[in-house]
């Protein structure tokens, strides 16, 4: 054998070996192809257990210095009384008065909760703010609100429909610390709404 057929075999088997090396990522590569590229109905996975759920968006249109209404209706559809609380987050936070900030509802009942936005007089038209209004029961929720402050006042009403229900169900996807119950909520630290 020549110095020739030694180099010529080592780069051969140096060549079969990082290929077989490279083989597990290439499958990794083609399998996450094709899950990307093609989707199994009911294999999809939800957000966390700990991430409240998506109730709507209210879209409003207000002048400068005008009020909008929005009405959160929300509907306790467990067998227990539940205390619902409501408030928000980020600036928005400002433009928002609520009325009232909790709620006992007995079971299987609904109650409306009122939030007055309003556009303060120094804003400009054509300006616009969102953020999160958050509902926290049996579960949390939310609605995005966006507002858009207009010279000519458009949309100044929304309805937001929540419905608080407990989730007893338990999916291959859940992970082990995500609580199925409602949370435990003392209804004497609350005033009837």
């Amino acid at each position: 054998m020549t110095g020739t057929d030694v180099n010529t075999n080592a780069r051969s088997l140096g060549n079969a070996l990082a290929a077989l090396l490279n083989a597990p990522a290439q499958l990794a590569a083609t399998l996450v192809g094709a899950t990307t590229t093609r989707s199994s109905p009911g294999c999809e996975i939800p957000p966390p257990c700990w991430e409240p759920r998506p109730a709507g968006t209210c879209r409003i249109q207000v002048p400068p210095g005008g009020t909008a209404t929005i009405r959160v209706h929300v509907s306790n559809c467990d067998w227990t009384r539940r205390i619902v609380g409501i408030s928000a987050l980020g600036k928005i936070a400002a433009w928002l008065k609520f009325e009232p900030t909790n709620l006992i509802i007995d079971p299987q009942e609904q109650q409306t909760f009122l939030v007055t936005l309003r556009a303060p007089d120094n804003v400009k038209p054509g300006q616009s703010l969102s953020g999160p209004l958050l509902v926290r029961g049996c579960l949390d929720h939310f609605a995005r609100i966006e507002v858009t402050v207009a010279e000519c006042a458009g949309c100044a009403r929304c309805d937001v429909h929540v419905k608080d229900c407990p989730d007893h169900s338990h999916h291959w996807y859940d992970h082990f610390y995500c609580p199925r119950p409602c949370r435990n909520l003392s209804t004497r630290d609350v005033k009837d709404g």
